[in-house]
């Protein structure tokens, strides 16, 4: 009963636009999906407050408003910023949030990096990692939630092709959420993938864990 009422509480403060406007400053007009942020975005939102002085940043998978793209923006106005995802609905919203709140960062469509050539000294990524065996029916947007049997197709497929994107001293921020995919198993896939774990950040009554990490 208690899991029920905290999830039912969690939608709403996730589609709330005033509570949205006070956690980012971002203000929401239009809007494709009832979920504007996911606790997975919290907590890489609490890493990205703490780095300066990254000069070029990708915000892989933006989804519907680029929320990371203009969160990092406004903390950091001199860096150049490049928001990008799969779906063309979710750009163009983007821009037009982005223009709403007065933030200058460049925005368009890419399936992973299909359509980067820069490279970033920072990225994030918050992967669809639920298993696809828990997918609904009738989602217009999978690609934001789901990912093959085990939860870390898309998250493998990244890392793999990341290193072609990082600076020198690039890092990257992946936001993972525990509840679906273990830990144990990302840490492993990080390693396999000849990355080094430089932080893991957790936030209180919240199962998804970010991973700061870079290339060894």
């Amino acid at each position: 009963m208690l899991g029920k009422i905290f999830f039912i509480f969690l939608k709403f403060v996730r589609s709330s636009k005033i509570i949205t406007l006070f956690l980012w400053k971002i203000k929401i007009d239009i809007y494709l999906h009832d979920t504007f942020w996911d606790l997975t975005t919290l907590v890489i939102k609490k890493e990205l407050k703490q780095i300066k002085k990254k000069n070029r940043y990708l915000d892989m998978g933006c989804g519907q408003f680029a929320i990371l793209g203009q969160f990092f923006k406004m903390n950091n106005t001199n860096a150049e910023v490049l928001s990008v995802d799969i779906y063309d609905k979710f750009v163009e919203n983007s821009i037009n949030n982005s223009i709403l709140n007065k933030n200058k960062i460049e925005i368009k469509k890419s399936n992973l990096f299909s359509n980067v050539t820069e490279k970033f000294d920072l990225i994030t990524f918050n992967p669809p990692y639920v298993p696809l065996t828990k997918k609904d029916k009738d989602i217009e947007f999978p690609n934001i939630r789901y990912s093959e049997s085990e939860g870390i197709k898309t998250t493998k497929d990244f890392l793999i092709n990341a290193k072609k994107f990082l600076t020198t001293e690039g890092e990257i921020l992946l936001g993972i959420n525990t509840f679906y995919v273990p830990k144990s198993i990302c840490i492993k896939l990080i390693a396999d993938l000849e990355y080094s774990i430089e932080k893991i950040t957790k936030m209180n009554f919240n199962t998804s864990i970010v991973f700061r990490i870079k290339v060894i």
